[in-house]
């Protein structure tokens, strides 16, 4: 009819892929040709990528879970220990000596055990305190074997005895070695407590890993672990070049004082040096190596850093300092030591352990730089 509107028609609607309600008169933008398509192809191609990275990003991660918990003490000394390894069997097979695999295969078991349980008590358990010990006594065993095997291939080097010598320097200093023998003579039950004490050093480096580990201080666990495998290092070197068999045999004196504790520093080594340096040893075995060092000395070095270390532990520190201080007496007649020896020993710890000290301050002080953060549960830097 004449001026009546038009009726609107009504268009269909429907929904579009996005879930949005649009006509069908609505304008819609149609993809370049192949777009669909190319993204239905991408899609599977896109989510089995992100499975497999997925899928190795986890094996990934428990990697360095597993040698982020096994890098401590430092990566360096693990290093430092399979390097002296390869330098030993070098050695060896140029020298003729065989290495008898009981005993160093046992160590090897153990240090391999004592690794599973890092691994076991860091990212599993997350036990920092048995973690902590645990990697601490396989570092120091893994060090400790190869430097001593070293040890003993530097003695076949047979360079001229240094005893003369360090009997000079002894005398210069105004100390008489056979008299203080003598004394130790006149006193038996003061020879056997010296003795005693001197035997405690070696005891002493696990009481120290363990105090250290249980008081969370693993900062300075890591710290003496360090500064024990420099030190072992650096008197064995030491030795290689000033050998000497120690004043029981420069003064002619067979035998311990009466009463006393017999040690590995007096008199047991001497056969085994003899043999290294005429070069009739042919096979080694780990129960056989003992201390051949004389200057410096390495019970001294031991001494002081592990008054050091657990000096901070309260009631225990006190004692061990002073248990130590014994032992750098007792180095002289039961570890068959001469003057020198102990003036060179506590000079070289009091150099290495001072020298760190001076390192971190350096380190703390230095412009743009932080101190690192505590290790995980430590209660102590390091």
């Amino acid at each position: 009819m004449l001026g009546n509107k038009p009726a609107q028609s009504r268009v269909p609607a429907s929904t579009n892929q996005e879930g949005f309600r649009v006509s069908d008169a609505t304008p819609i933008p149609m993809p370049a040709r192949g777009t669909r398509r190319w993204l239905a192809d991408a899609a599977p191609v896109a989510g089995s990528f992100l499975v497999r990275s997925a899928t190795l990003a986890r094996p990934v991660a428990r990697i360095h879970r597993i040698s982020a918990a096994l890098a401590a003490p430092h990566p360096a000394l693990w290093g430092l220990a399979v390097a002296v390894a390869l330098l030993d069997a070098v050695w060896l097979r140029r020298s003729g000596i065989t290495l008898a695999p009981f005993g160093f295969g046992v160590a090897a078991a153990l240090v391999a055990a004592l690794l599973a349980l890092a691994v076991l008590f860091g990212p599993v358990l997350s036990e920092p305190k048995l973690r902590a010990m645990a990697l601490a006594s396989a570092c120091l065993i893994a060090v400790t074997v190869p430097i001593a095997v070293l040890h003993y291939l530097t003695a076949t080097w047979a360079l001229p005895l240094a005893d003369a010598r360090l009997a000079r320097a002894e005398a210069a200093l105004g100390f008489d070695w056979p008299a203080y023998l003598a004394a130790l003579q006149a006193q038996p039950r003061l020879a056997w407590w010296l003795a005693l004490a001197y035997h405690t050093s070696g005891p002493q480096v696990g009481l120290t890993v363990i105090v250290l580990g249980a008081t969370l201080r693993v900062g300075r666990l890591w710290a003496y672990v360090r500064l024990f495998a420099v030190l072992l290092l650096a008197v064995v070197l030491a030795a290689a070049l000033v050998p000497a068999a120690g004043p029981f045999v420069h003064y002619g004196l067979g035998t311990v004082p009466d009463g006393s504790i017999e040690t590995l520093g007096a008199l047991w080594h001497l056969d085994a040096l003899e043999h290294l340096r005429a070069g009739t040893l042919r096979t080694l075995a780990l129960e056989d190596i003992r201390g051949l060092v004389t200057f410096p000395s390495f019970h001294v070095c031991l001494a002081v850093l592990t008054a050091w270390a657990l000096a901070p532990v309260r009631v225990l520190g006190p004692l061990v300092i002073a248990l130590n201080a014994v032992i750098v007496v007792a180095t002289l007649g039961a570890g068959g030591h001469y003057l020198p020896d102990l003036l060179a020993g506590f000079a070289l710890s009091v150099t290495v352990i001072g020298g760190r000290a001076a390192l971190r301050g350096r380190r703390t002080h230095a412009p743009g730089l932080r101190p690192e953060p505590a290790p995980h549960g430590s209660r102590c830097p390091g």
